[in-house]
């Protein structure tokens, strides 16, 4: 039986692109879930650590997922791995800025991280957010305590827009190398007529301003038109 893969279809696929085209080493898969990542990863011929704060969900044989809380201190070494995926996982921390340090530490230098998260700048999310004043939807006490059954794990605890994103990955010595939409929306076609009108409204800014807000990078046809989820690649810095 196939793992369960719980990122939205086209994530694991563009994620699987990126790797095939890498040089085999030793990678992180981290948070694992079922493990149907792990299990693709180990098929292209890399050595796969799988972490996940509930390891026990781990389907694949043959894998064994150790128990990893993104919000402390990582079980492995400085350096350990020369790749990291962290597939639908930041945004579930209680503490992104600590997740991005521990992962930045257990990279090699020159070591590779893809990561994928949801897109909140795409032009669908930035209205919903001017009409409800939310990213993501809210949880109730009540929902928390039913559905999630009292583990924030399973939530959306820190919903980041790209540029705090990028501090968090320039911060810690990872630049971005590529970024790419998992699918295009058709619906956004309607929704044309705003995307312009941000478009032409930025336009009128002076540069410094421009360069300030990362206007250029927020307003890209990847992050303004793109899909649900953004895929990066990023590369720790070699000294």
């Amino acid at each position: 039986m196939e793992p369960l893969q719980l990122a939205n279809k086209g994530i694991h696929e563009k994620v699987i692109d990126h790797f095939v085209r890498m040089k085999r080493g030793r990678v992180l898969d981290i948070p694992c879930g079922p493990g149907a990542l792990s299990r693709a990863l180990d098929d292209l011929g890399f050595e796969v650590a799988a972490g996940d704060i509930h390891p026990e969900i781990m389907q694949v044989s043959g894998i064994q997922a150790s128990y990893a809380d993104m919000n402390a201190v990582l079980p492995y070494e400085d350096g350990a791995f020369d790749y990291v995926a962290c597939v639908e996982g930041i945004e579930h921390t209680e503490n992104p800025y600590n997740a991005m340090r521990q992962i930045a530490r257990v990279l090699t230098p020159g070591g590779r991280l893809v990561l994928t998260t949801p897109n909140y700048l795409n032009i669908e999310r930035r209205l919903k957010f001017l009409v409800t004043g939310s990213f993501s939807k809210p949880v109730s006490a009540e929902r928390f305590r039913d559905f999630f059954q009292g583990d924030t794990a399973g939530m959306h605890n820190s919903p980041m827009t790209y540029p705090v994103l990028k501090f968090m990955l320039e911060s810690n010595g990872l630049e971005i190398l590529s970024m790419e939409k998992e699918k295009t929306k058709r619906n956004q076609v309607f929704l044309l007529p705003f995307t312009l009108l941000i478009h032409l409204y930025t336009r009128l800014w002076p540069p410094r301003q421009r360069r300030k807000y990362l206007i250029d990078e927020v307003n890209s046809a990847v992050v303004l038109q793109g899909g649900n989820n953004l895929i990066l690649v990023c590369e720790k810095a070699r000294s």
